[in-house]
Formats: structure tokens, C-alpha cells, sequence
């Protein structure tokens, strides 16, 4: 079956509204940044401030709008991102121009050719990235993997093959993300199925516990699997609403694990998978086995999540999807599953944590309900802000509410009360791990507002800065560094200024801003990904700060 082009009328309504609503809230700081923020935040969980860095669009941007560098596993994957912002639903109906994907090569023949002479060629954001991919080149052999976004239909087919298959010969693959898609992995909170049927493995399916928690234990074949995962509309890709009650989604295929599965799933020894592999845990508001007149019972779920086992299904799913619809050499494969019947919002939230525990991803999850946590939800929302305990959470907040991400609090902690921008930067998945008690332990409340305000400052500068970009340039713009260096002058900010009066505060930024920018000069302007992240300049930079007075 061929691909569907089409999009649903209500995708791009659905779609419009979340990225009126980011810009509003102030997630991103234009509608056309939309896409990129909502793909890197439910596809890889990449933080705000990580996105921003990633951003590329702009004049000089060899039709790249982002590029993403993904760390996990021990292949790095460079993930390039053209992204699409259609004005109107008529025109988001014509398919995706993937035109522009041509302007790519250009990239990276420049990204490999040394005497390029970049600020000719590059904007300055699309520079620092070519800094960061070049010192990686130097320690790995990294993926790369173009990214084509949209709030409208995808590419024809036909159209795109040719450049699909001229990539490839340079090891460079196209996946593809629109708005039907956006619209079930981001925004839908259940899948558009409200009843999934499969079949079970003859071994039969074992029912378990009381009329209160209900529970069934089969195996189900890779192909009964596959047909349940698949998307109605193109049998190649996952729907993934039906991860939506799981806590981490796929982590990608260059995570160990995964890249483990998925060699196992694809092997001619598949046959003891199960024996290797946790399988797969699914809740559903009602379960039903119907053992009449088969060998084969056939299972009903109504309202099915899959809450553990996103990296099982997406790794299967990718080793079997290009023999499509010949499944033969899985025919010996089984996965072990394991249905919870129940409507208890918060006893899936306990099944879907505690069932989750091989990747490190879960760490937030499992503290959002920390007293810690708690407590300073309690005392923010008495300052009128309200905190965003649990990843993902897009808040319906008024015009006059702040929101403060869990997160996000943590990195404040870390850099105005302890003076460690650079773990705020670069340790930022341990906050709510090793150095969880360290940071939210008595934090006080009203240093983490202060903070906070600060930072709200700094961000206004920031937004600043990247529209004198946009309009005059780089060359005539100053401090573009200030991305990724936010953290460094908020620190500085605490050192310089904590009893400065709101109204001068300004003021300190600035000369914050100026102390940093000598020591880029001094240094010899570094890559700005890694130099953020190196623990040597947050110490000069303390140093430089202490050294200080500042008369207001």
C-alpha cells in the first residue's frame, strides 16, 4: 500500500493551536520554531534550553533550521532538521518540497572541507555547529540523519525517492515527521483506536488476580505484534499514541539496549528472544480473551497503552518493517506480555514507573512526587507560579501566570545558589539523579525566585540579541554567545548583584555579559558547546567576578 499524502482536516487545527499556545507561553520565541521544539521534546525529551542551542535558521543556513546532536550510545547521531510552518490549511495540503534537501549536500561537503571559509559560508549558529560535529569527527563516526518537518502532508513518494537513494550511498538516511504525525505522538493523549484486537501465542494466556487488578500473561508473535503497533494510514510507521501513558518513549536505535534488540529481534537465532528480552506491559480499561473455536485465543483491549516496553516494540518494529508484508524470518519470534485492566489514572502512573527501570530516562518521573517536589509547588504557587512537577506537561496557564519547569529549577539551583553553571549545562540528566538531594534539599524558595527573575532578564536579552541577528547580522551583532552561555551569566549575576534593585539589574547582566566576552577573546573564540560545558572557565569566571566591584 502506498503511502497516505493526504492530511486530516482537523490535524493542522489541532496542531496550530499547540504552537499559538508555545509561542504565547513563551516556550519559543517564534511560531516557526514550533515544529522543532515539539519534535526534540517528544522525540528525544531534549530540554528548552538545548533546543534553543540547536536552532540554525536563518540567512547563510543551507536549508537546515536545526541541527540536533544526539550523544546517547556509543554512535553519536547528527540529526538535521528542515522544518515547514505552512501559514494555511491549503496550503499545508500540498506535499511537503524537499527541494531544499539538496542544499544539504552543500553542507556537508563544507562541514568536511577544512579551508572553508565558514563565516562566507555559514550563518553563525550553523558555524558553531560545525565546531561541535568536527571535534566529534575527531573521537567517533557519527550517523547523520535528515529530519524533514511540517504542520502539512508529507512527500509523494515517487518524488523523493531518487534523493532518498542518493543519500544513502553517502550513509546519510530521511525520515519524515507531518502533521498527522505531530499531531498523534505530541498532542493526542490516547490512541485513535479505542479497541485493539491481537492474537497470542498458542501457549495460551494466563489470567491473574481479582474483579480490583485484573492481569493476563501471554506471548504474542512478531507479527501480531507488528499489526498491532502499525500506523492505519502507512503500515511502516508506529502508531505512537499507543506509548503515550509510557514515561520514556524510543530512545533511538543507537542506545545500547535498543541496538541489542533490535540485532537480537533481526538474528536467525530470534527464536529464544523471549528468553532475553523483560517484554511488554500494557494497561487498558478492559481486557477480554475469547479461547473458542482457535488454537490461537485472541485478546481484546480496549483504550491499550503500552506502558513498558517502547524500546522492544520500536526495535522489532524497525527490524521487521522493510520485509513488509513478508514476515517469515520472524515466524519463531515471540515477546512476552503482560495486561493490567484498570481506569485508575494513578495506578497506571505506578505501573508505568515501576515497570520502567532500565534506562536512566525515568529519574524525573520517579521524583515528581518527592516531597521536595511537592513543597515547592506548594510555596510557588502562593508567589503566584506554577510548577511543572512532571516532564511534558504544557500548562493552561493565563497571561498573568508563570510556569516554572521542574528542571529548569534545578539548573537555577545549580547556577545562582551553587555557582556551577557548567553541571547545569553539561550534568543536566543527573539533576534529578546523583545530585538530586544536593540541589532540591531546603531549597529556599525565595532564592529560587530571585533566580528565576534573573533569568527571565537574561532571557529578554537573549531574544534581543538573536533578532539584532536576524536583522543586521552577525558581523555587527555582538555576544551571540549568549545561547549557550545563560547559565555562566547568571551565576555571575548572583556574585555581582544579589541586592541589586530590580530596576538596575540590567545593568549587571550587561557587565556580566561583558566579563564573559573577554574571556572568549582571551581565549581565542572556542566552540561555544564545549566551552560552556568546561568546568576550568567557570572557575575564571568566578575569579574574574570576586575581583570585582560593581558601583550602582
Amino acid at each position: 500500500m502506498l503511502r497516505e499524502t493526504s492530511l486530516r482536516s482537523s490535524s493542522f487545527q489541532k496542531l496550530q493551536e499547540r504552537l499559538i499556545k508555545l509561542e504565547k507561553n513563551r516556550e519559543i520565541d517564534r511560531l516557526s520554531d514550533g515544529l522543532i521544539y515539539l519534535f526534540l521534546s517528544h522525540r528525544f525529551y531534549v530540554d528548552r534550553l538545548d533546543i534553543l542551542e540547536s536552532l540554525t535558521d536563518g540567512g547563510n543556513d543551507c536549508g537546515i533550521d536545526a541541527v540536533y546532536i544526539e550523544h546517547r550510545g556509543d554512535q553519536p547521531v547528527i540529526h538535521l532538521m528542515q522544518s515547514k510552518v505552512h501559514e494555511s490549511e491549503r496550503k499545508a495540503k500540498n506535499p511537503f518540497k524537499f527541494s531544499a534537501v539538496e542544499r544539504v549536500k552543500r553542507f556537508l561537503e563544507i562541514l568536511s572541507d577544512k579551508d572553508a571559509k565558514l563565516d562566507k559560508l555559514l550563518n553563525s549558529r550553523l558555524i558553531e555547529k560545525v565546531y561541535e560535529i568536527r571535534e566529534l569527527q575527531r573521537r567517533d563516526f557519527p550517523e547523520y540523519k535528515i529530519w524533514l518537518l511540517s504542520n502539512g502532508a508529507p512527500c509523494v513518494d515517487h518524488e523523493i525517492e531518487p534523493t532518498i537513494r542518493a543519500l544513502r550511498k553517502i550513509d546519510v538516511s530521511i525520515e519524515e515527521f507531518h502533521a498527522d504525525e505531530f499531531v498523534e505522538f505530541c498532542i493526542n493523549a490516547h490512541s485513535t483506536r479505542t479497541q485493539h484486537k491481537f492474537s497470542a501465542r498458542d501457549a495460551g494466556v494466563l489470567e491473574l488476580g481479582n474483579s480490583e487488578l485484573r492481569s493476563f500473561v501471554g506471548f504474542i508473535s512478531a507479527e501480531q505484534l507488528y499489526l498491532l503497533l502499525k500506523d492505519l494510514r502507512d503500515e511502516k510507521k508506529i502508531d505512537y499514541s499507543l506509548f503515550d501513558m509510557n514515561v520514556r518513549g524510543f530512545l533511538g536505535l543507537n542506545n545500547p539496549v535498543n541496538k541489542d534488540i533490535f540485532r537480537t529481534a533481526a538474528s536467525h537465532d530470534n527464536l529464544h528472544f523471549s528468553s532475553f528480552n523483560n517484554g511488554i506491559s500494557i494497561v487498558g480499561t478492559q481486557c477480554k480473551v475469547n479461547r473458542i473455536g482457535t488454537d490461537n485465543p485472541t485478546v481484546l483491549v480496549k483504550r491499550l497503552s503500552i506502558v513498558n516496553g517502547a524500546q522492544t516494540c520500536s526495535a522489532i518494529f524497525d527490524a521487521m518493517k522493510d520485509y513488509y508484508p513478508d514476515f517469515v524470518n520472524f515466524d519463531k519470534l515471540s515477546i512476552l506480555f503482560r495486561i493490567f485492566e484498570t481506569d485508575s489514572s494513578n495506578l497506571i502512573a505506578r505501573i508505568s514507573i515501576s515497570t520502567n527501570n532500565q534506562n536512566r530516562i525515568s529519574q524525573r518521573d520517579l521524583r515528581a512526587n518527592d516531597k521536595e517536589q511537592i513543597r515547592l509547588e506548594k510555596e510557588l504557587a502562593k508567589r503566584g507560579i506554577k510548577y511543572l512537577r512532571k516532564r511534558g506537561y504544557v500548562a493552561d496557564n493565563t497571561e498573568e501566570d508563570r510556569t516554572l519547569d521542574a528542571l529548569r529549577a534545578g539548573q537555577l539551583i545549580l547556577s545562582y545558589t551553587h555557582l556551577d553553571p557548567a553541571r547545569a549545562k553539561r550534568d543536566s540528566d543527573e539533576i534529578f539523579d546523583d545530585h538530586y538531594h544536593r540541589i532540591f534539599a531546603n531549597a529556599k524558595v525565595d532564592d529560587l525566585v530571585e533566580a528565576m527573575e534573573w533569568y527571565e532578564l537574561i532571557e529578554e536579552k537573549r531574544r534581543y540579541i538573536q533578532d539584532e541577528i536576524r536583522i543586521r547580522g552577525i558581523a555587527r551583532t555582538e555576544h551571540n554567545f549568549v545561547t549557550y552561555g545563560s547559565f555562566h551569566i547568571l551565576m555571575l549575576c548572583s556574585i555581582l548583584g544579589r541586592n541589586t534593585h530590580k530596576s538596575n539589574r540590567i545593568l549587571v547582566i550587561d557587565k556580566a555579559i561583558s566579563i564573559i566576552a573577554e574571556e572568549l577573546r582571551l581565549t581565542g573564540e572556542p566552540a561555544y558547546y564545549t566551552y560552556f560545558r568546561d568546568r576550568r572557565l567557570t572557575d575564571t569566571l568566578r575569579e574574574s567576578a570576586n575581583q570585582l566591584s560593581l558601583p550602582l
